[in-house]
């Protein structure tokens, strides 16, 4: 069966009011580059350390039919441009107009959609793979579960889901956290513990990896990750799993609220 996204007729039904992160939207690089700056690299080294992992799950979901990706949370979307290229289609969502304007004109080809719902305004089974990088621990934790529960179930049979969060376990994402006003109010789960909400909402093959241990621009200290991968010390980490069958058969995860 083709999986179709009508984005016209999802548009039309969409009425965002503004958000706190549409005050951020023309400065958001801006701000987290100078919370970084102490660490000595800016924003676009530590998003295009992310690029190798979701090329990687985007690669493992590859067919012959299109490949759709969906960035959820994807703010002004700044990885996009390294990403666009390798598959089919690239969807795009976030709570904040200002922040999907802004993505809209640098990256044309990427679909976007704003939308402040409680569910994901698409059909069950629309995406090969859906992702979000940093947007859990913005979420009330009551929330975690439905928000991810959510994701599984617009991706199809044995997709795959990939979360990418801060590791609360290192010191230096904490002091990168308290000192950012766009993380203000966050609160950061440990890689177990979103493991756990990804297995309740229907994941298997789950996959915990470590990451960006050191903030040094060259392939030996990426390799490094890679070797350190199992320890829980990496300033972020990610955990991909694909989606049971159980899940897809019943519509929906099978957890919604924990």
């Amino acid at each position: 069966m083709t999986r179709l996204v009508d984005q016209d007729r999802i548009e039309e039904r969409q009425v965002v009011p503004p958000t706190e992160f549409d005050r951020y939207a023309d400065t958001y690089s801006e701000k987290i580059n100078h919370v970084l700056s102490v660490w000595g690299q800016e924003q676009e080294f530590f998003t295009r350390c992310k690029v190798p992992f979701l090329l990687e799950a985007f690669d493992a979901v590859r067919t012959e039919q299109a490949l759709r990706v969906l960035d959820v949370g994807c703010g002004v979307g700044l990885i996009h441009p390294y990403l666009a290229p390798s598959v089919d289609e690239l969807h795009g969502i976030d709570v904040s107009q200002e922040s999907i304007s802004l993505a809209k004109r640098n990256n044309p080809s990427v679909q976007y959609l704003a939308h402040q719902g409680e569910t994901l305004p698409y059909d069950d089974g629309t995406f090969d793979c859906a992702y979000a990088i940093g947007v859990v621990h913005h979420l009330s934790p009551k929330q975690w579960q439905g928000f991810i529960s959510d994701m599984v179930r617009v991706v199809r049979s044995n997709g795959v889901v990939l979360i990418i969060e801060h590791n609360p376990l290192n010191p230096a994402t904490q002091s990168v956290v308290r000192s950012c006003e766009l993380d203000q109010g966050a609160v950061l789960l440990p890689s177990w513990k979103l493991r756990r909400l990804m297995a309740a909402a229907g994941m298997v093959a789950l996959d915990v990896r470590h990451i960006l241990f050191t903030p040094f621009d060259r392939p030996v200290f990426r390799k490094l990750d890679r070797l350190l991968a199992w320890l829980p010390m990496g300033a972020q980490y990610v955990v991909s799993g694909r989606k049971s069958r159980i899940a897809a058969d019943v519509g929906q995860a099978p957890c919604r609220n924990a």
